[in-house]
């Protein structure tokens, strides 16, 4: 659920901090400084070519390569830009804003054992940095290493205890073990911390439903849809809460909200034939039970290899 976006503000504040007061000469410094107001104000051609332009001027500055960097990650040009940071790291190996940089690359392209090597080193480098040791949990635990990855958001937490998604990250690696109530409780923290993130509500709204909490589900459920009132999991969390309490009406509609954003969804398909089964609507039940049936035929194809699939070793 960490997010591309987030990862480019941290690039862009981490590059900040990382140029800042370094007393390079005068013209490099307004080079910089260039480079960085056209990136903050959004101008990405202009900050690509005066990075450019500057490192050209400036060869074996580690910091303006850490500027090109940015603004061709900004661009989208994930190549180049692993390739200036890579840059960056030659000039400068000490510097460990460098693979920070270089990992954030990687973990936009979910490639998690390369952005873990980088980050590795960025916190033996630098071991205060909390959002070093939040996002190495984060390459960790999408490589199912989840007992090290707790590990890394302790330590971040440790660092920061109001680290925006620590707790959130934290609470879905114990989700992922099966300890609900500490997923509960670090999800609750998150809310707590920082209100808005609508995923923290839906999945603490699932265990609360799982353990027949329906009031405080529906709460959550709410929340989240509120929030982002296109999250199809709340949706389809409110649904279930409606069902359990026999409000059919509502749980149909919710289904449908779930539904016009997931339409190819099976289980909300085959949770919507069983509301129909129970309120008597045969011919609408007999409708999705055939859509999951076709769903289910055309997946089973699909793993056979039959339609051109070639099937997986």
């Amino acid at each position: 659920m960490a997010v591309r976006t987030t990862w480019l503000r941290i690039l862009a504040l981490g590059v900040w901090f990382a140029v800042t007061g370094l007393g390079a000469q005068d013209s490099e410094a307004s080079l910089m400084n260039e480079v960085q107001a056209a990136l903050e104000s959004g101008h990405l051609d202009e900050a690509l070519a005066k990075a450019r332009q500057a490192t050209g001027q400036y060869p074996q500055s580690s910091e303006l390569r850490q500027l090109l960097g940015a603004a061709l990650f900004k661009k989208g040009l994930n190549g180049d830009a692993r390739a200036a940071f890579r840059r960056a790291i030659e000039l400068d190996a000490g510097d460990p804003q460098n693979y920070f940089n270089l990992a954030l690359v990687d973990l936009a392209e979910h490639r998690y054992q390369p952005a873990a090597n980088s980050l590795e080193t960025c916190v033996r480098l630098d071991p205060r940095n909390a959002q070093a040791h939040l996002l190495l949990g984060r390459a960790y635990h999408n490589q199912n290493q989840t007992l090290p990855a707790i590990e890394e958001f302790k330590k971040a937490l440790a660092l920061n205890s109001k680290l925006p998604l620590a707790h959130y990250h934290l609470g879905f690696a114990y989700q992922s073990l099966g300890d609900l109530a500490s997923a509960l409780g670090e999800y609750r923290r998150e809310m707590d911390i920082h209100p808005e993130f609508p995923d923290a509500h839906w999945l603490a709204g699932n265990i609360e439903l799982k353990h027949g909490d329906l009031e405080a589900a529906s709460r959550s459920f709410r929340e989240a849809i509120r929030l982002r009132p296109q999250a199809y999991q709340a949706h389809y969390g409110l649904a279930r809460v409606c069902l359990a309490r026999r409000e059919y009406a509502e749980a149909e509609t919710e289904l449908g909200a779930a539904l016009r954003v997931r339409p190819d969804d099976t289980e909300l398909h085959y949770t919507l034939a069983r509301l129909y089964q129970q309120t008597g609507k045969k011919d609408a039940a007999e409708r999705e039970f055939a859509f999951c049936a076709a769903a289910h035929a055309e997946e089973q194809k699909k793993s056979t290899g039959i339609a051109g699939t070639v099937p997986q070793p």
